[in-house]
């Protein structure tokens, strides 16, 4: 949790207090017209070239980079618990016994009492969804497990697509400051002739490097941290319906609560690893 804006903070200082020793003025760092050029361009590069519902995801990863890591060991636990019990259910009264709590899961004593599982909304909706499948009573030649997999592949497809579209925004930035520098460059250009002087064409040369210097810093110590951020969350999300779908598809071919329990414990990664029960 601490260790986003612990980096966050040792960048900042790293880039300001080094300028600062090499005996620059941070004055001269700040030209909010040039900002206005290159991030304006880059937001709308991204708009562009992105559908809305990129948008969407992007902000949701932006609030999880800020807010700490939405899977940990408790969710883990959570989950193999919630499945657990709606395993167990279904083996005490029958499978139709789901059937309210699948319908209804705001309602349902057994998945409000995981709350964590509940701020997942697409895990919410992977274990919702397939249980409602087996309720369908599926016949047995359709591969439950391959579906279980095409599934994770697609959730975790629509992800990558944030990182793909952010990375390229990444790529682009470098661009864009040179955008704003042969701008300031231009403007430099019209105090040449006549009485020139120089203190002044100092300013704007300096000005007009800025921009470079701008595209790229925010480019490799803002975006590209982002992004290899956010490939690491959609990672943890995989392995965790991985595990689910490893629950899931032992549930199906009639394995014990318990048994099911162990299985998915062994697909977690050892981060979050969960001990045996009396461990």
């Amino acid at each position: 949790m601490f260790a986003k804006p612990i980096g966050i903070l040792v960048i900042t200082l790293s880039f300001f207090g080094g300028f600062l020793l090499m005996g620059g003025n941070l004055a001269s760092l700040w030209h909010p017209s040039e900002l206005v050029v290159i991030l304006g361009i880059a937001l709308g590069g991204f708009l562009a070239a992105t559908p809305f519902y990129v948008w969407v995801r992007t902000l949701k990863f932006l609030g999880r980079y800020f807010s700490g890591e939405k899977v940990t060991k408790k969710l883990y636990a959570d989950t193999l618990g919630l499945l657990e019990e709606l395993a167990r259910l279904s083996r005490k009264s029958g499978v139709l016994a789901l059937e309210k709590h699948i319908i209804s899961p705001e309602s349902s004593p057994i998945f409000n009492h995981y709350s964590l599982v509940m701020k997942h909304p697409e895990l919410k909706k992977f274990i919702i969804d397939n249980f409602s499948y087996l309720l369908l009573n599926p016949p047995e030649s359709q591969n439950f497990e391959h579906h279980l997999e095409n599934q994770i592949y697609d959730i975790v497809d629509s992800m990558s697509e944030v990182p793909k579209a952010v990375g390229k925004v990444g790529d682009w930035l470098p661009g864009f400051g040179i955008v704003a520098a042969v701008m300031g460059v231009i403007l430099t250009m019209e105090l040449l002739g006549g009485e020139m002087d120089v203190a002044k064409i100092g300013v704007a040369i300096g000005a007009a490097l800025v921009g470079t210097l701008t595209g790229v810093v925010v480019a490799f110590a803002v975006v590209a941290p982002f992004v290899h951020a956010v490939e690491v969350m959609i990672r943890q999300d995989k392995s965790l319906f991985e595990m689910t779908a490893s629950f899931l598809g032992a549930y199906a071919n009639g394995v014990s609560p318990n048994l099911a329990v162990e299985i998915g414990r062994q697909r977690v990664p050892p981060e979050f690893e969960i001990a045996r029960e009396g461990e």
